[in-house]
């Protein structure tokens, strides 16, 4: 069982240590949210949990048809900033930055794994 407040303290450590994430979602392989926190109030978490789920299932599949092995991280560049998607076998993470963050992105993919690692830990 993942622990709800390890997860809140992770994300809260991980958007105080990195001023480019402007959002955390974590929900389990049922798209149920955990915890969110994004700095834009409009944001249904829940929406955008059921949509990285369905995007992380979707590329794992395809990963292995292509035969490239178990999917690790998704990235997606929109015209306004970025996503990152991660999974575990409890847990999928979706990381939200702005544009200001295309210098960062490497600096926030290690942060994010840092953090999911921490949450199933």
């Amino acid at each position: 069982m993942v622990d709800k407040a390890k997860i809140e303290k992770v994300v809260a450590e991980t958007m105080a240590a990195n001023v480019d994430i402007q959002g955390i979602i974590v929900c389990d392989a049922k798209a149920n949210v955990m915890f969110a926190h994004t700095i834009t109030a409009d944001v249904d978490h829940s929406e955008i949990a059921d949509l990285a789920v369905k995007i992380a299932a979707n590329s794992a599949l395809l990963s292995t048809k292509l035969d490239k092995g178990q999917l690790n991280e998704i990235s997606i560049a929109s015209e306004k900033g970025f996503i990152l998607i991660l999974g575990d076998v409890k847990l999928v993470l979706a990381g939200i930055a702005g544009e200001g963050a295309r210098e960062s992105l490497g600096l926030l993919h290690i942060a994010l794994k840092r953090a999911l690692r921490a949450m199933v830990s």
